[in-house]
């Protein structure tokens, strides 16, 4: 693969999902405020950043797995944040559940640097995130998320694509499970 990757944020559900892009064979730059939880991964070949922009490259792709909205805008928006050293052409794939407002301004602010946004919430605990076992609902522009698929389905069982879900949900066109 040899793909060089940032990855920030190595909780319950970071660091197996990390683990799994590194025996995917994608080289990761990995930051986490408790830089010990960073260590396994160094171990498997990761190298650690010493802040959350060291993770990125400039036109490359990160990826966020954080605990909240205001830890997605600090690592991003924030002094030493990936926003500025990622830019133009560079792609930041947020993970984490977060209010659709977060998520708008992370878009506008990437835009504005040349960069894409693409959110990417999972549904799954921990135990599914080691197994490569999440549902992925991805949604941003079509191209960043075409770059980002093969990170996505690495990491997941499953990955939607949030354009081609149906707007209108009703018994007609949407599957009902029983």
């Amino acid at each position: 693969m040899n793909q060089e990757i940032g990855f920030v944020g190595l909780g319950a559900m970071g660091a197996p999902m990390a683990s799994s892009l590194v025996d995917a064979g994608y080289i990761l730059r990995i930051y986490n405020r408790t830089a010990a939880k960073a260590e396994p991964l160094v171990k498997m070949g990761a190298t650690r950043a010493e802040h959350p922009g060291n993770a990125a490259r400039p036109g490359g792709i990160v990826i966020t797995m954080l605990a909240d909205d205001a830890a997605l805008e600090e690592v991003t928006l924030g002094a030493q944040g990936l926003a500025e050293r990622l830019g133009r052409g560079g792609t930041h794939i947020s993970m984490s559940t977060v209010a659709p407002g977060t998520s708008r301004l992370l878009a506008e602010e990437h835009a504005k640097r040349g960069g894409a946004y693409i959110a990417a919430p999972v549904f799954g605990r921990p135990d599914a995130a080691k197994a490569k076992k999440l549902w992925v609902l991805a949604s941003g522009p079509s191209l960043a998320k075409a770059a980002a698929r093969p990170l996505l389905d690495a990491m997941g069982q499953a990955v939607f694509d949030s354009a081609k879900i149906p707007a209108q949900r009703t018994s007609r066109n949407w599957p009902v499970i029983s």
